[in-house]
């Protein structure tokens, strides 16, 4: 059986997930529909992608964090 004070840290868990999920779900409405409206910079490289995409002369370049360690197969 559950104890009170196992109940009252499970209360308190949810509450935490609950505040988690709608911060969450309030930056993603935030940045998807678009309420914080795009920098020049920003607009202007999506520009030049979709620019060099429909040209196709789109290149992916691989990120590389640094000092990560690379392993050779």
């Amino acid at each position: 059986m559950t104890t009170e004070v196992e109940l009252k840290e499970i209360k308190t868990l949810l509450t935490d997930l609950t505040k988690t999920v709608e911060g969450m779900n309030a930056l993603i409405a935030e940045r998807l529909i678009g309420s914080v409206e795009p920098l020049p910079d920003e607009i202007e490289a999506t520009k030049e992608y979709l620019a060099a995409k429909k040209n196709k002369t789109a290149e992916l370049i691989p990120w590389k964090r640094p000092n990560a360690v690379t392993v050779e197969a």
